[in-house]
């Protein structure tokens, strides 16, 4: 997608008063695209993108080739349904350069023929075995004559029913072509929208961070220190008791010069409180819970430990 300049291709480096925009499915190639692009958003251009109609002055497609499903649960082409989902994006008099499989010329031939007036080239001829692919450059206009719609509908049709080495002979290579200079439109209409449904990690982290939000999180999540929790009024014996027993306390104090380690543990158990059995040898046991509490010392002077329960 191109908003304005003289070259025709969305890759291009260097270009002046180039404004490019671009779709890219897989992440990393994304990301090595918005060392080249103006903007570049990472997202399946098909159900994840929104963007503005009738912005942009050239429009360079290259879809997935493959199967893929309407809204009706009717199998439609991939490469027909990027076609037509960006058509309404490109202004009148805008350039399409759309790259696909010859044989999917078919598929494409009404949409192609109703707006454009179109040429298809075949791709150099080593190339041309990999994936078959050609290239078909129209310029968008309002409405095409009737006549002309069909004859182009036709014209394509024929092509994508050939043989390979037949259509090869039919059309131009890319590379046979001498070079020819367009001037990319102007944009009437301001590009408001361009923008993905999801959150691009890579885009987004950098704010974050700039932000301070993640460290203020974890800085209020993180707990503070046991040890760091101050009373109201001085604890009584058994309040240190309870808290030697629940781990409160845990860790290294010096007593008397003497070096001490504390661990504090509290074990729950089951006492049984009562037994009864009926005439039939059915009976029932009620028992409690009981918690008991534990507290081991190493004194680190003498390498003995202490349990007191």
């Amino acid at each position: 997608m191109l908003r304005k300049g003289k070259n025709p291709f969305p890759a291009a480096d260097g270009a002046p008063n180039l404004t490019t925009h671009g779709i890219e499915l897989d992440h990393q190639r994304a990301h090595e695209a918005r060392s080249r692009l103006t903007k570049v958003l990472w997202g399946d251009a098909l159900t994840e993108m929104q963007v503005s109609p009738n912005a942009f002055g050239l429009l360079y497609l290259n879809p997935p080739y493959d199967d893929g499903v309407s809204d009706g649960a009717k199998s439609q082409r991939l490469e027909v349904q990027f076609l037509r989902r960006y058509l309404g994006t490109l202004q009148q008099g805008g350039y399409l350069v759309l790259v696909i499989p010859y044989y999917i010329l078919k598929h494409c031939a009404k949409p192609l023929a109703r707006y454009f007036k179109v040429q298809v080239l075949g791709f150099p001829k080593d190339e041309f075995q990999a994936f078959r692919q050609c290239i078909v450059f129209g310029r968008k206009k309002l409405l095409v004559p009737k006549e002309e719609t069909e004859q182009t509908q036709t014209h394509l049709k024929e092509l994508a029913a050939m043989e390979p080495d037949d259509f090869m002979d039919e059309v131009e290579t890319l590379e046979c072509i001498a070079p020819v200079s367009i001037t990319v439109p102007t944009p009437v209409k301001p590009l408001t929208t361009f923008m993905a449904r999801n959150i691009d990690p890579l885009e987004a982290i950098p704010l974050v961070r700039k932000a301070g939000i993640v460290k203020n999180v974890l800085a209020e999540l993180t707990p503070r220190k046991n040890n760091e929790i101050r009373p109201l009024t001085p604890l009584e014996n058994g309040h240190l008791a309870l808290m030697l027993a629940g781990g409160y306390m845990n860790g290294a104090i010096e007593k008397d010069g003497r070096q001490l380690v504390i661990k504090g543990v509290v074990h729950k158990s089951e006492k049984v409180i009562n037994v009864r059995e009926n005439d039939s040898g059915e009976g029932s046991i009620t028992t409690r819970d009981q918690y008991i509490p534990t507290v081991k010392v190493i004194d680190m002077q003498t390498a003995e430990l202490i349990t007191v329960q």
